[in-house]
């Protein structure tokens, strides 16, 4: 080995070392941990961030595409940000190929008003469109479920037994060692 290959391998391992500082701050700063990073969607999910997030075309009601989304290890999707929901919008429209209404797991089926999110998720984020929810009465049937519709990509308050494709979500699968 000649004196400049040593100092080139020098060279690049004190740059490695500043990388895996760098990466290891970064980390804190922003709250990543190592368990992060780590994990795998199953085939045909799509990942964002620890969740992963599936499209499914079979037309179901509310409640029947929750059952679904927990038979598949997870629940239909909550959205705790304008991120998750432009990714959503995207998955549907790829998976779809145009937009359809398209449930997520939000609703107010225990107390008018007091949308929940079926997975438990905290409250903190919203999309409905301008006049939603409104609560409107179809056929005797008051409009408890939320679902994206196809013409504005917001969201809209239906009928729980409509029948619509559905998102879910599940957290990433983690390894144990």
């Amino acid at each position: 080995m000649k004196k400049n290959d040593s100092s080139v391998i020098a060279q690049m391992a004190s740059a490695l070392r500043s990388l895996l500082l760098l990466c290891g701050i970064c980390g804190l700063l922003t709250g990543i941990s190592c368990q992060t990073l780590k994990g795998y969607c199953p085939p045909g999910w799509t990942r964002l961030n620890d969740r992963c997030f599936i499209y499914q075309h079979d037309e179901r009601t509310f409640s029947d595409a929750e059952r679904v989304c927990t038979i598949l290890g997870g629940n239909l999707a909550s959205l705790t940000s304008d991120l998750e929901h432009r990714v959503v919008v995207e998955v549907i429209r790829e998976a779809a190929g145009v937009f359809e209404d398209t449930w997520i797991g939000y609703h107010d089926t225990i107390m008018e008003d007091d949308f929940i999110w079926t997975d438990g998720t905290a409250d903190t984020y919203t999309n409905f469109a301008a006049d939603q929810p409104n609560d409107a009465t179809v056929v005797g049937e008051d409009e408890d479920c939320v679902d994206i519709e196809e013409d504005d990509e917001l969201w809209h308050d239906d009928s729980c037994t409509d029948l619509s494709p559905y998102i879910c979500a599940r957290d990433v699968i983690v390894k144990k060692h």
